[in-house]
């Protein structure tokens, strides 16, 4: 059995009619007012611990949107967040040469190189803070299968959504219920919902596909 050959993708159009491109930068949740070749907008926090700011794109109020990215034109990608779309972020094998041994798992790391390595997330929105409980603000739930659950719609700051799971390396991660097939795809919707002492800034980090083959 050969080792697959997984591309992780981010939806750049709507939901029902993706356009899947490659996330060869990184993902980066900002602030609501930001523009290609500009991802510097900060996200909000929260007034109070009452108060939860949640990155749902087209939501009111529309607190954070998740971007693609790239060495060309950054993207906005506007299927993610608290809603029941399934077509967010794809993990595709294009080698068609293996899948996976066991169900294969989406989490998130500060970079490349952590990934690779498999270093625990020391970035305040996948480590968490106090008023989050120490749970990452980066959530994601797989929908392979289906829409996401009831409970990832109504997920707060400070707890784990039911049906998902925050991204935190090797702490915490998303696992797919089923194996990786040979030329076959998983999808996940992603969100994040940050905490009123969530600091500003950049916030940047990229998504990791963890398998295992024979």
């Amino acid at each position: 059995m050969a080792e697959p050959t997984i591309q992780l993708e981010l939806n750049e159009n709507t939901e029902g009619a993706p356009t899947y491109a490659a996330i060869d930068t990184g993902a980066r949740f900002v602030g609501p007012d930001a523009v290609d070749a500009d991802l510097t907008d900060a996200f909000p926090a929260g007034a109070g611990d009452a108060d939860d700011a949640f990155f749902d794109n087209v939501a009111a109020p529309n607190d954070g949107e998740l971007w693609n990215e790239k060495a060309g034109t950054d993207t906005h990608i506007q299927g993610a967040g608290r809603n029941t779309n399934q077509e967010v972020v794809r993990a595709l094998e294009t080698g068609g040469s293996d899948g996976t041994a066991d169900p294969p798992a989406l989490s998130a790391y500060d970079d490349a190189t952590d990934a690779g390595n498999r270093t625990a997330p020391t970035v305040v929105v996948l480590a968490g803070t106090a008023g989050s409980s120490n749970i990452g603000f980066v959530r994601a739930e797989e929908t392979t299968t289906g829409a996401p659950t009831g409970n990832w719609a109504t997920q707060v700051h400070d707890a784990n959504p039911t049906g998902g799971n925050e991204l935190d390396g090797n702490n915490t991660n998303e696992v797919c219920a089923t194996v990786l097939a040979l030329s076959g795809n998983k999808l996940f919707n992603i969100a994040a919902c940050a905490p009123h002492d969530s600091p500003p800034g950049l916030t940047a980090f990229v998504l990791a596909f963890q398998y295992t083959f024979v």
